[in-house]
């Protein structure tokens, strides 16, 4: 969803400013009622109505860590993905997800060995 119009959250606070009521305002402009009462507030409190940034780049709770976990990755070639996800919680006290985990290994350039019991098991059900 996009955020409204800088033109349109400066119309609400000025009706609002006049003395309008929430609910008028928000039939008025098509807006619901929170979002006038969240505009007004962010006024009253920043002096301004500007939208916040949507999305964007989060870092890594790894990114301090890629010497370390390139070495994890080369000593134990056959390691699982759950295996270094434990070992980040144990030993670098970061919790971190499995997909989160994968995207970081991916990004350093390194690859890891997938657990032929898994696989082998997989195969036997089908």
């Amino acid at each position: 969803m996009r955020p409204l119009s800088e033109d349109l959250r400066g119309r609400i606070v000025a009706a609002r400013e006049k003395g309008e009521g929430v609910g008028e305002v928000s039939k008025r402009f098509g807006v619901c009622r929170s979002s006038v009462e969240r505009l007004w507030k962010q006024q009253q409190q920043n002096g301004h109505t500007r939208p916040q940034k949507i999305g964007g780049y989060r870092r890594s709770r790894l990114e301090g860590h890629d010497r370390l976990l390139r070495r994890w990755l080369t000593e134990q070639v056959d390691i699982t993905l759950r295996e270094v996800q434990h070992r980040c919680q144990k030993q670098l006290g970061v919790q971190i997800g499995l997909n989160a985990l994968w995207h970081r290994i991916d990004a350093l350039g390194l690859s890891y060995k997938k657990n032929d019991e898994r696989r082998r098991a997989r195969s036997a059900r089908r």
